[in-house]
């Protein structure tokens, strides 16, 4: 199955009437080479979206944007939908633009992360185009579609297409919008759900300072967790240290924030703001020695995956050793 309709349905009017008072806000031009710049999209749940002007949002979790103040019936469907939101667009395409095919290799079962679509103006002249199969989505409906697919798209119509476009990260409420069946197989080839963090008695500043540490982030993680540069500059390893703060780990990379960590188990960390199909496993609690970044559901090839060309198979789970050093203020005695 490479697609399906939800148990959910959404008023198109309504839809429409958020839509509307949405439109004088600017949209961004969305990212990858497979478009002309013509496909954009209004961010309405971003990392930080709570914390407006804070200087790092890529440290945080994704929380409606500004902008959802001005949609209350899309708040109020974001709301319903009781899961970790991830990124949250209105997307759009006018007519004549297509988008190119390509693969989103992170939006699948085994990474923890899918994408839900709404359509709320759409037309029979336009295509969208999964894995050979054409879909035919109306507004107001719930779908999902397998995306980690290769997938293209193209408005033959003269209308302006949008989508309401979700990435949700998976839990037992997004399961439980399948069809039992479906979710069993899935089951059978992994799924990687949402864990929530620890209580904070095991998230203080004292438990988590045996996890200060600094080691080498390996470039072959770099598109993932370098954030702010081209793919070009972060084909290389990177200086990285960990700190408590806040209750998390906050890691920089060469002297840069780059990512936060919540203490999910006594070893074991997610991070911030991605999937649940990728976190960080100590070797011990107290003053460990090593760790891994666990990867599930991705191609090795990260920097060809982030551009939406997929080079090479889906691997299940790969590991990347993290030989950890003491920081400066971490040698004692």
């Amino acid at each position: 199955m490479i697609s399906a309709r939800l148990g959910r349905d959404y008023d198109p009017a309504l839809l429409q009437r958020d839509l509307e008072s949405l439109r004088s806000l600017p949209q961004a031009p969305q990212p990858g080479p497979y478009h002309d710049g013509d496909w954009t999209g209004l961010t309405l749940y971003e990392q930080g979206g709570d914390r407006p002007g804070t200087q790092h949002p890529h440290l945080y979790h994704h929380a409606p944007a500004p902008a959802l103040e001005h949609a209350p019936y899309l708040r109020a469907i974001l709301a319903e939908l009781d899961c970790p939101k991830l990124l949250v667009r209105l997307l759009t395409l006018p007519a004549g633009s297509d988008i190119g095919e390509h693969n989103d290799a992170g939006s699948n079962f085994l990474f923890g992360s899918l994408r839900l679509h709404v359509p709320i103006v759409t037309h029979d002249d336009v295509v969208m185009v999964i894995d050979g199969e054409r879909m035919r989505w109306r507004p107001g409906e719930l779908w999902w579609g397998d995306f980690a697919r290769p997938h293209w798209l193209r408005n033959d119509s003269d209308i302006t297409r949008v989508h309401l476009v979700i990435d949700v990260q998976v839990n037992d409420f997004v399961l439980g919008l399948f069809p039992s069946d479906f979710v069993a197989a899935r089951r059978g080839d992994g799924i990687s759900a949402f864990r929530p963090p620890l209580p904070v008695s095991e998230r203080t500043a004292e438990a988590l300072a045996p996890f200060r540490c600094a080691f080498s982030m390996p470039a072959q993680l770099m598109p993932l967790f370098g954030k702010g540069g081209g793919l070009a500059g972060l084909a290389r390893d990177a200086h990285a240290e960990c700190r408590p703060e806040e209750g998390r780990l906050v890691v920089t990379l060469d002297g840069e924030p780059a990512f936060a960590m919540e203490r999910v188990a006594a070893r074991t960390f997610s991070i911030v703001g991605q999937p649940p199909g990728i976190f960080v496993e100590f070797d011990a609690a107290g003053r460990p020695g090593s760790a891994e970044v666990v990867v599930r559901g991705v191609p090795e090839d990260l920097y060809a995956a982030q551009l939406g060309f997929q080079q090479g198979p889906v691997v299940p789970e790969q590991r990347f050793a993290l030989g950890l050093r003491p920081t400066a203020d971490t040698v004692g005695p």
